[in-house]
């Protein structure tokens, strides 16, 4: 969901001792896999329709082989789950994150709950356990530790495993949903997906390019980055960031030269006085999830506080990768407009 440098992470649940169990399946898998057909033509990352095998380019170099078009999906982490769901049926998914269920952070929670099989990623992703569903391919995003050490033993098994490092930008996950479209099969569906972003992008242009011209005011998003973290100021990595520029404003982690995201304080909030304060919701509690902030009595002395200009937004609008997103860019928007001397309410 967010980026490694967005969060302590804990180590992998991946025990070494569970090796001799992997290994056993990756022979099992490599034993199968070897009867793939060899791609013929010109690798380009863009196949035939309804060609298999295909091979998709990732990261303008990473080739991974599809051997036929895929129906025991593995999408382990939240944004290759969104992203998939955009494309694919769900019942061609063998497994998918925990995560996907929570209204506030998937905007395919009702989809998502038509998968049976549901797994804690992220920190404490076993790959053995991943094996034993036995996808023809795997969609991740390698971003916490046990992602990270579990794509080398998935690969090892022979299985297509299309990983990805980040999701920072509106227009990486246009290019990287082309990609998972191309895997799957489906790149009418993402072209069709990646065509209405852009419509809704140019809807908005406009009206931001007039803001731009006037001020770009400093936006400070405030976000858990997992259960019962706390507040946490959203770096420049993050999706918000890049939602923030589009709406016309400059991220106050910009401003401030945070490189990452970092635990959030009252004091480095006061001293930063943004313009605008956006706050993520991980669980439908809007402000009460930030009432060790609010309840400060510095809180109330904050410009963004005195003009009203404070909005609680779902996770999945804010910080949460997702086609989605390009929506929130209008309320952003919204929230940036220079204060008309009545204060709202945050959230309203």
């Amino acid at each position: 969901m967010l980026h490694q440098d967005q969060m302590k992470n804990k180590r992998s649940g991946f025990k070494p001792w569970r090796l001799g169990g992997t290994i056993a399946l990756l022979l099992f898998a490599t034993a199968c896999g070897s009867q793939v057909a060899p791609v013929t033509g010109p690798v380009d990352g863009k196949a035939p329709a309804g060609a298999y095998p295909r091979t998709i380019v990732a990261g303008g170099k990473h080739e991974v082989v599809v051997p036929g078009k895929p129906e025991r999906i593995a999408a382990l982490s939240l944004d290759t789950a969104e992203m998939a769901l955009e494309l694919a049926d769900p019942s061609r998914f063998v497994v998918a994150p925990r995560s996907l269920d929570n209204e506030q952070l998937s905007v395919h929670a009702e989809q998502g709950k038509l998968i049976g099989i549901k797994i804690t990623g992220a920190t404490k992703l076993d790959p053995e356990q991943v094996l034993s569903y036995k996808p023809d391919l795997v969609l991740m995003t390698t971003i916490h530790d046990g992602e990270k050490d579990a794509d080398p033993i998935l690969k090892q098994a022979g299985i297509p495993v299309l990983t990805f490092k980040e999701w920072g930008s509106v227009r990486q996950i246009m290019d990287q949903l082309d990609l998972i479209g191309q895997a799957l099969g489906e790149e009418e569906k993402a072209k069709a997906v990646t065509d209405r972003m852009k419509s809704k992008l140019e809807a908005v242009r406009n009206k931001v390019e007039e803001r731009k011209a006037a001020s770009k005011p400093t936006v400070l998003v405030l976000s858990s980055v997992g259960p019962n973290t706390g507040p946490y100021m959203m770096g420049p990595d993050n999706i918000s960031s890049d939602l923030v520029r589009l709406a016309g404003g400059t991220p106050a982690a910009e401003a401030m030269g945070l490189p990452r995201t970092t635990k959030a304080t009252i004091e480095q909030i006061i001293q930063a006085d943004p313009d605008c304060i956006l706050l993520s919701d991980w669980e439908g509690k809007k402000e009460q999830a930030f009432r060790e902030l609010t309840g400060n009595p510095g809180w109330s002395t904050l410009k963004a506080v005195k003009e009203g200009r404070v909005r609680v937004m779902a996770a999945k609008q804010l910080v949460n990768a997702n086609p989605a997103v390009v929506d929130s860019i209008a309320e952003i928007a919204d929230v940036l407009e220079p204060a008309s001397g009545v204060k709202k309410e945050a959230g309203a």
